[in-house]
């Protein structure tokens, strides 16, 4: 393929998955909650081309039609009925205004229709956002014309694959790759989907003003977790960052006069050679004890991803919390694997201000996370957000990988067992660690390692101590430290945040997209798949140990909580400001009957 073709198809594929990542926004936040969405066909369906619908003399698939307060319509052909807005796109996109003739609109255009109707609905309006939606749609572009070749490693062959195979990033965000750091730094230097591979940049501070945080480990070993110490003069210390946050670091004023001064010394990128993942920030250096996750003020997707100074502190409790519970009462933790983050370290210069010291330890701040690999394998690892993605063809990657597993294309029956393993190995931990310790996961597909067996499911890592909970009645009762307010603030959730949170985590954001992929070409099977999470929730029920009235009404059919990652850009607030919506359960009354 010429380049020309390249650029073509690349554009093509990337206007496709962001396509569907904002209809999937729209369906979830909009059009399902307010009641604007029908599967029928649209009163008028001139300039819809009968291609789009008919195959032979037969209807291709279920029409849906999406009608918005400002008039502004949507329609697509998908392969089922979902009421958690979980479909499979079989057709072009068509949009109309009014009374209007139905278009196939460019990317931009649908982006902007999209958008508008949105803000109409919200009240909201975030200038910047258009921008981010076609950012992120370039740089998936780029990313699928240097993937598309087939000389890159399979994104399912091992767990950095894995990692760097996250090609289209979440399902379910308007603006998936947006990454807005300096323009002047290139992408495919330092992202994962380009299989970057980089020099960590190193700092030489002073020892005084160094913080170090150890469970398990005692100081030195977690000091050298990050960096050849050796390097370093006597009475200091070597520090690693991200390359790209070391940019940003030297730009500022405090930083220039430190090293001016010599107090610290820039060693550049002559740090351990490591590999990004998926979360941008956290970075693999082969066979190394532990993954490094640095501090990233830049903002990718909804967030900036910089090491909290609050947060710091807060990792280490929860892996003491983890670690206690594990050695004192692991039969009432569900068969919990949880990932250990057991050191982190920053620094801030001895005489700052206390503004100043919070700014240079979220600069600086960085956690170890235990290196799994060695103990559960690479080659039997794999992040389930790339194992449910699409591969370049809008096929589920997970398709192919039990194909390899089964050694043929797995039946009906093979798909059900194989999903049924999966959801235990997920629903079981996070569910006993939220009602008989009042702890909050985030079990979403980017925080879930499958370790598997030929394919076959045995253990589910959970990760990311950084974003756990305490519930305020139960579980931040078992920390018996003193905390800073603002450590509290940020540990402490009411138990209906925590029970908001992980519902959607579970249920949208991980189960529905393994039930979407796993019954990609037969969609009759999705059913089966939520009356086998029905059945194993009436299991981990009877296995709790306390009161389990949200798990009873879930169990009922009551609405699911589904976060509104679109709402909240809208809005220009912190992905922590984003609130829920409620969808009907999968197996309620009306989903079945419906």
């Amino acid at each position: 393929m010429n380049q020309a073709d390249r650029n073509v198809v690349s554009r093509m594929v990337s206007e496709l998955a962001s396509t569907r990542a904002l209809l999937n926004c729209l369906i979830k936040e909009f059009a399902l909650p307010e009641n604007c969405l029908d599967y029928r066909w649209p009163s008028d369906m001139q300039g819809i081309a009968p291609g789009c619908y008919l195959e032979g003399l037969q209807w291709k698939g279920i029409p849906l039609t999406i009608s918005l307060p400002n008039e502004q319509q949507f329609f697509v052909m998908v392969d089922r009925r979902d009421r958690l807005g979980s479909h499979r796109y079989l057709s072009d996109v068509y949009a109309r205004q009014g009374q209007g003739d139905w278009r196939c609109l460019g990317f931009a255009e649908f982006a902007a229709e999209l958008l508008g109707a949105c803000e109409h609905m919200t009240r909201a309006s975030n200038e910047e956002l258009l921008d981010q939606v076609l950012q992120s749609q370039g740089l998936t572009a780029a990313i699928v014309a240097h993937n598309m070749d087939n000389q890159r490693p399979a994104p399912l062959s091992s767990y950095l694959a894995s990692e760097q195979g996250l090609w289209f990033g979440h399902p379910n965000h308007p603006a998936p790759k947006a990454r807005l750091w300096p323009a002047h730094l290139s992408q495919q230097t330092y992202a994962p989907e380009f299989q970057a591979q980089t020099a960590l940049h190193l700092f030489e501070v002073p020892r005084q003003g160094l913080r170090v945080t150890a469970n398990g480990l005692d100081e030195s070993q977690v000091m050298a977790g990050f960096a050849d110490q050796q390097r370093a003069r006597p009475g200091h210390a070597m520090i690693c960052m991200h390359p790209v946050q070391a940019q940003l670091f030297i730009q500022d004023r405090r930083v220039q006069q430190l090293l001016e001064l010599g107090d610290i010394v820039d060693h550049g990128a002559t740090g351990p050679i490591a590999s990004p993942t998926a979360s941008m920030r956290t970075w693999y250096i082969e066979g190394h004890d532990y993954f490094i996750k640095g501090s990233l003020h830049v903002r990718i997707t909804n967030c900036v991803r910089k090491n909290a100074w609050y947060e710091l502190e807060s990792t280490l409790i929860i892996d003491q919390l983890f670690q206690r519970l594990l050695q004192t009462q692991p039969d009432t933790l569900g068969g919990l694997s949880v990932i250990a983050e057991p050191g982190s370290m920053s620094w801030a210069p001895p005489q700052a201000s206390e503004a100043d010291a919070h700014w240079f330890r979220e600069q600086t701040g960085a956690i170890l996370r235990e290196n799994f690999c060695l103990r559960s394998r690479a080659d039997r690892s794999v992040m389930a957000g790339t194992l449910f993605a699409h591969d370049i063809h809008s096929r589920p990657l997970v398709h192919g990988f039990l194909q390899a597993a089964f050694g043929q294309e797995p039946d009906d029956e093979q798909l059900v067992e194989w999903f049924d393993r999966y959801q235990a190995l997920l629903l079981r931990p996070v569910l006993a660690l939220f009602f008989n310790h009042g702890v909050v996961m985030e079990p979403h597909l980017q925080n879930t390692v499958l370790v598997h067996d030929s394919g076959q499911p045995q253990q589910l890592l959970l990760r990311d101590f950084e974003g756990v909970k305490l519930t305020e009645e139960l579980g931040i009762r078992q920390i018996d430290v003193g905390l800073h307010p603002r450590v509290r603030q940020s540990l402490q959730y009411s138990r209906a945040q925590g029970w908001s949170r992980i519902s959607y985590c579970l249920m949208i954001n991980n189960l529905s997209e393994a039930v979407l992929a796993l019954s990609w070409e037969r969609p009759h099977l999705a059913p089966v798949m939520w009356q086998r999470v029905e059945r194993q929730l009436r299991v981990i029920r009877d296995e709790l140990t306390r009161p389990t009235p949200e798990l009873d009404a879930l169990i009922a059919g009551q609405p699911i909580a589904c976060k509104t990652n679109l709402k909240v850009r809208l809005s220009a607030q912190a992905d922590r400001a984003a609130g829920y919506v409620r969808l009907v359960s999968p197996w309620s009354e009306e989903a079945r009957y419906g």
